[in-house]
C-alpha cells in the first residue's frame, strides 16, 4: 500500500518560465527530490504541470511514502512540501496552494 502527499498550485502563464531548467521554482522541487530520500519510508517523487490552459498552469508534486507512519512524520517535518513551497513565495499565491494525503486503492 502506497501513501502520496500530493502539493498543488497554480501560476500564470508568464511565469512559465521559472519551470525551466535552473529557474528558481524548478531548483525548489529539483531540491526536494533529491532531499526527500533521506527521509525515512520514502519511495518516490514526482512533480507535474498542466498543457491544457494558456492562462494559467496547474502545478502537482506527489510524494511517496511505505507506511502510513511514514507520511505522518514527513508532515510534521522541514521538508514538508508546504513549508518548502511558501518560501517561494511570491511566485506562488499561498491561498492557491493546496495539500492533499491519498492512499492508493489496492
Amino acid at each position: 500500500m502506497a501513501y502520496v502527499y500530493e502539493v498543488s498550485f497554480d501560476i500564470d502563464s508568464d511565469k512559465m518560465n521559472q519551470l525551466k531548467i535552473g529557474a528558481s521554482l524548478e531548483r525548489i522541487l529539483g531540491y526536494l527530490r533529491t532531499l526527500l530520500p533521506s527521509e525515512q519510508g520514502y519511495v518516490t517523487s514526482r512533480a507535474l504541470y498542466s498543457l491544457e490552459s494558456e492562462d494559467t498552469t496547474h502545478v502537482i508534486f506527489q510524494s511517496e511514502w511505505q507506511e502510513w507512519e511514514d507520511l505522518k512524520r514527513h508532515v510534521s517535518s522541514s521538508l514538508l512540501e508546504d513549508k518548502v513551497l511558501k518560501e517561494f513565495d511570491p511566485h506562488i499565491k499561498l491561498e492557491n496552494l493546496t495539500s492533499h494525503t491519498l492512499n492508493e486503492i489496492a
